[in-house]
């Protein structure tokens, strides 16, 4: 992927990243304004519903990008990942309404009872919202999928600020009432997106066999994956089990939501480089290429970020703006920082699953997840509980490490291109002066 004749595509995915930067330094304030029971809650709930979405995500649309080049079925297709998808996102939280005084006891937090009604209405706007996110990246459409998120995230803002300047403080309510308004605008702008980008039939000779075949073992490495990624939350609430649990998540919330940083990153380049592995899959020295520049710059990025922050600077962040009822956070956040150095082998795992070496990749994520969340638990036992963050780097670390090891073992990584990034980025400097 030539960084030149990618340029456009690339600073809108960058930017289109840049506005969870912005959404994450937000959610200082919204730390600010808020006890931490509260926001330990909404946390809690906002992670269960972005877990049920990634899952519904592997399950139901992955296939749109996995299968792109069958460009004759794409209606088909289309039809088949917004059907699966649909199902999965009603029937997940009808279920959670069913089963509401249990859950709610299990995770000791009786207002989830209430709470849960909530949940359909957010999902069935989630549904627009994520299927044109993967329409859109299909087609490295990420000029909409940024404005897409201007109107979500802008609303929240606009919102929560409202609150914030009428009662001074913001409440659960305030939270979850936002959260629920930016669902609902910004997965209607998505549907009259849908209808102008996106064709949908159910005639073609693709069947919906070929499409699970491939989502089925997919969505198997999400439930894992997502779960280090949302569910920790519930393990440590299940591992504590007290009134102070929403508190020991709202330390551990803040953090991951200062750590988001890396994640998103990572999340925009695996959103460029996997679709364009796709389209050169049968040229391996092309996806050698692809996949060892975007790591390469990446590592460098995360390097520099990760000294910064461990000299000094988190401290002064976190102690300088956040109130002191929420200090503790800096000690969660320095263990979480340590991933961000294994995040960009991580994305490789997008690589193996190009080559479609599924089962590689569902192995690996089983084993990750597995490790992290009985990292995260054996840690909620004990006294020491920031050590709860090394369940982060636990997972980082064997996802990371392993997708270099099988990268490395069927097309080749060269270990000196990790360094590649700096000779490119002079080379792309040059060419920019030469061409003024």
């Amino acid at each position: 992927m030539n960084i030149r004749d990618n340029l456009d595509k690339i600073t809108w995915s960058f930017l289109n990243r840049g506005i969870y930067l912005v959404w994450g330094l937000f959610n200082l304030v919204i730390i600010a304004y808020t006890a931490p029971t509260d926001y330990g809650l909404y946390f809690l709930i906002t992670q269960v519903v972005t877990f049920l979405s990634s899952v519904s995500d592997s399950f139901s649309l992955q296939g749109i990008i996995q299968f792109s080049n069958k460009n004759d079925d794409r209606p088909k297709i289309n039809s088949i990942a917004l059907g699966l998808q649909s199902v999965f996102l009603l029937i997940i939280p009808l279920l959670l309404i069913v089963f509401r005084y249990q859950f709610a006891e299990m995770i000791n937090e009786d207002s989830f009872v209430q709470i849960s009604y909530f949940l359909p209405v957010i999902t069935l706007f989630f549904i627009p919202r994520t299927f044109a996110y993967k329409i859109l990246a299909r087609d490295l459409n990420y000029k909409t999928s940024f404005f897409i998120d201007i109107v979500n995230f802008g609303s929240m803002v606009l919102i929560l600020a409202w609150y914030i300047f009428s009662n001074e403080n913001l409440s659960f309510d305030n939270l979850l009432h936002s959260y629920l308004i930016s669902a609902i605008l910004s997965g209607t702008m998505s549907i009259i997106i849908l209808f102008k980008s996106a064709k949908f039939d159910l005639k073609g000779k693709f069947k919906l066999s070929q499409y699970l075949n491939f989502t089925v073992p997919w969505t198997v490495h999400s439930v894992f994956s997502a779960s280090i990624k949302y569910l920790d939350v519930l393990v440590i609430s299940l591992a504590l089990n007290t009134e102070d649990s929403l508190l020991i998540i709202a330390y551990y919330g803040s953090a991951k939501t200062l750590f988001k940083v890396f994640e998103q990153m990572s999340d925009g380049v695996s959103s460029l480089v996997y679709p364009s592995a796709m389209k050169h899959i049968e040229d391996k020295r092309k996806v050698q290429s692809i996949m060892t520049k975007s790591t390469s710059f990446v590592l460098l990025i995360n390097v520099v970020i990760f000294l910064v922050l461990e000299l000094g600077v988190a401290e002064l962040m976190i102690l300088n703006i956040l109130p002191v009822k929420f200090h503790y956070t800096l000690d969660y956040f320095r263990i979480m920082l340590i991933a961000s150095l294994f995040i960009p082998f991580a994305s490789l795992s997008m690589i193996l699953t190009a080559l479609n070496k599924i089962k590689k990749v569902v192995i690996i994520s089983i084993l990750a997840s597995v490790s992290a969340l009985f990292t995260i638990f054996i840690f909620s036992k004990t006294e020491s509980l920031h050590l709860v963050s090394m369940g982060i780097v636990v997972y980082y670390a064997i996802i990371g490490l392993l997708s270099l090891y099988f990268v490395k073992k069927y097309i080749g990584f060269p270990l000196l291109d990790l360094f590649r990034a700096l000779p490119d980025t002079l080379n792309f400097y040059k060419s920019l002066k030469k061409s003024k």
